[in-house]
């Protein structure tokens, strides 16, 4: 049984990451400035992988492995192909440990499942302080980067563990209560404008959570500081967003029962979009050009491959179906 809160907030997730792609690609073509990604960046894949964590199931642990890596296979070399001989962006290489464009995410989503056999020996209150003592002190490996997605899945391993244990916790039922609501928002506004006055107080490199300490502007103990930061706003920012969903059925509720899907497209879209110069020369128009095509397109081919995915589903049922009935007639 879905829950529609839940599907609410990855409804309205997957439409922030779109925006996030959007702005961030613009950012890069026009040349401008993208501090409503930064802010994004604060709560989209942070409350992702805490409502993946929550509703991990142990039963289903190594089903869900074996799924997310063929999945994450198949992609990655179609996307590859797409790269190498539509686009012509590159030479055609399939790396497995080196996950193209936002494919970073399901890599690391397997990193979290297998380590789900950690944390199930370990308490809570361990396993949660310790996470973020790791993640904060992983950066100073100068090495830790793209490879197999580990210094994302470091970066993010904190609100995984967090989503992990919030059944202990019970979260979820403080999240949904208006305690404290109105003033988590009043902190999230101010982050959200000190994010665009204090351009450096959260550096665009440690955002995206690839680089190490090393590999960010400033001497590492200032970069040290700004991953603290960084993780104190992302908490304020997502126990805001989880505030503020609606546990009511709305427009984003069916969005977020096919968020997977839509993940996986868009970003080949945006690369496309940007690739063969088919942004228009006015800043405003393109960014705004740019979400439309990318959310109808996103949307028009992740409700195709749903749709076929079912109906591959029902042939293969009705040829089990018909299968037993022989064995029945038979015996």
């Amino acid at each position: 049984m879905r829950i529609k809160y839940f599907d609410n907030a990855k409804g309205i997730l997957i439409i922030f990451i779109i925006l996030g792609h959007v702005f961030s690609a613009c950012a890069d073509y026009y040349g401008y400035d993208d501090n409503f990604y930064k802010f994004f960046s604060l709560f989209m894949i942070q409350c992702f992988f805490f409502i993946s964590a929550y509703f991990s199931s142990k039963s289903k642990r190594s089903k869900r492995i074996l799924s997310m890596l063929k999945i994450y296979l198949v992609w990655q070399m179609i996307v590859t192909i797409y790269y190498s001989f539509v686009l012509n962006i590159m030479n055609f290489s399939f790396n497995v440990l080196y996950p193209r464009y936002t494919y970073w995410f399901l890599v690391t989503m397997i990193t979290y499942l297998i380590l789900e056999y950690l944390f199930d020996k370990i308490s809570y209150k361990v396993m949660i302080p310790l996470s973020f003592i790791i993640s904060l002190f992983i950066g100073f490996i100068p090495f830790i980067g793209e490879w197999a997605s580990l210094a994302r899945t470091f970066t993010f391993l904190p609100f995984y563990v967090i989503g992990f244990y919030a059944k202990d916790l019970k979260l979820i039922e403080k999240l949904q209560s208006d305690n404290f609501k109105k003033t988590f928002i009043v902190f999230s506004v101010l982050i959200l404008i000190l994010s665009f006055v204090y351009d450096d107080i959260l550096p665009f490199r440690l955002l995206r959570g690839k680089y190490s300490y090393y590999e960010i502007t400033g001497d590492l103990l200032s970069v040290f500081l700004k991953r603290i930061i960084f993780y104190i706003f992302s908490i304020i920012v997502s126990i805001t967003f989880f505030k503020v969903i609606s546990k009511k059925e709305t427009i984003f509720t069916k969005i977020g029962q096919n968020t997977l899907y839509i993940y996986l497209v868009q970003g080949a879209i945006m690369k496309t979009l940007v690739t063969l110069n088919l942004m228009p020369s006015n800043i405003v128009f393109g960014n705004v050009l740019s979400i439309f095509i990318l959310i109808i397109f996103t949307f028009a081919i992740a409700k195709f491959i749903t749709c076929f995915k079912n109906i591959i589903k029902e042939k293969i049922n009705d040829i089990i179906w018909i299968k037993n009935l022989k064995t029945k007639m038979a015996s």
